[in-house]
């Protein structure tokens, strides 16, 4: 009786995160999709997601989104940690999610210091939330996971194409997109987690 009540309560857990999850990822979106509003021009694209931490009007709607980010972050993680997930995997959450306070005090526009640092957070934010879809698909490989993976490589490779002096500037859209595949990502593990003690 008492495996069908653990079963019970982890797919209760399993849910709960879900939903949680999803709520946050929706504030994330929904903030970014207003900064859109504000302003979509030539230089957030050059710049990408981090143009809003440096464009007064959009500041405020930035804190929000990556508040929003890092609860959700962190509360899965401590999810992923209690269902057995790779130690890496949801530590990795956790570090993700305390990258994005470094990005807000980090304005990339004020000296070499902030700018190098700003961008090494956001290179090692990136490589661990590829880690974490990466993980996801050695765990399940299911259609949705597969599809989830590749929407977040497609986005990196358009924001990472547009890193370099090659005249394609679409490293705002290329963000979002990763972004749109990591958080597709993170949702799907907690199918995974649910599929995985179905089986056990």
């Amino acid at each position: 009786m008492s495996i069908i009540d653990d079963s019970s309560a982890h797919l209760v857990a399993d849910t709960q995160t879900r939903h949680f999850l999803l709520g946050t990822q929706l504030l994330f979106f929904f903030a970014l999709a207003w900064r859109l509003i504000l302003n979509h021009g030539p230089t957030a694209e050059n710049d990408g997601i981090s143009f809003y931490g440096v464009y007064h009007e959009t500041v405020p709607l930035l804190i929000g989104g990556y508040a929003a980010a890092f609860v959700g972050l962190w509360r899965t993680s401590t999810h992923f940690k209690v269902s057995g997930v790779a130690t890496f995997t949801w530590i990795g959450l956790r570090v993700i999610a305390l990258l994005l306070l470094v990005l807000l005090a980090t304005p990339f526009n004020r000296g070499a210091v902030l700018d190098w640092t700003h961008m090494a957070a956001g290179v090692l934010g990136s490589v661990l939330e590829l880690e974490v879809a990466l993980q996801l698909v050695r765990e399940s490989r299911s259609l949705r996971t597969v599809l989830g993976l590749a929407v977040l490589l497609l986005g990196g490779g358009i924001a990472a194409a547009s890193l370099p002096d090659w005249h394609f500037a679409y490293l705002l859209q290329g963000e979002i997109v990763f972004q749109i595949g990591f958080a597709w990502c993170l949702i799907e593990w907690t199918y995974a987690l649910t599929e995985r003690m179905r089986r056990t």
